[in-house]
């Protein structure tokens, strides 16, 4: 079903339901499943004046860098990816959590969106990462 969520729209797959109020105040607008094993983060920055940004895949791509660099992942993990915008993606397993990070941009607007499982044993990780790569796939401003 498709969705507008904090300014995004997205495809949302049924099981998947907005989780943010639920969180402590502060936190980023999350999506997750109640039976999934992780949950899906969004950082969003819009442009709003002033000298309208070039975003672009180099761009993004510095981006991920210092967010691979701060979470000690391996930044050889970084691939372009398909999708309505440009984005390029990381994911690391440390210590048995696995994060995946994403950069998206219209140009203009950058958003971040993580998927992270602190139990990559867990068997439901499996169905939600089929579904973040729909949802991820799926975003546009």
């Amino acid at each position: 079903m498709r969705v507008e969520f904090y300014g995004l729209r997205l495809d949302l797959p049924a099981a998947w339901a907005d989780v943010t109020e639920g969180l402590p105040g502060g936190s980023p607008p999350s999506l997750a499943r109640p039976t999934g094993a992780g949950a899906i983060q969004f950082s969003i920055a819009k442009y709003r004046s002033g000298e309208e940004p070039n975003v672009t895949t180099d761009s993004l791509r510095a981006l991920l860098e210092e967010f691979c660099q701060r979470n000690d992942m391996p930044r050889g993990t970084m691939v372009d990816c398909e999708g309505k915008l440009i984005s390029v993606e990381a994911s690391a397993v440390t210590n048995g959590e696995l994060i995946r990070a994403r950069y998206f941009s219209n140009g203009r607007d950058i958003v971040l969106g993580t998927y992270v499982c602190s139990d990559v044993d867990n068997y439901e990780m499996k169905e939600d990462l089929r579904d973040y790569e729909r949802i991820m796939n799926s975003v546009d401003f």
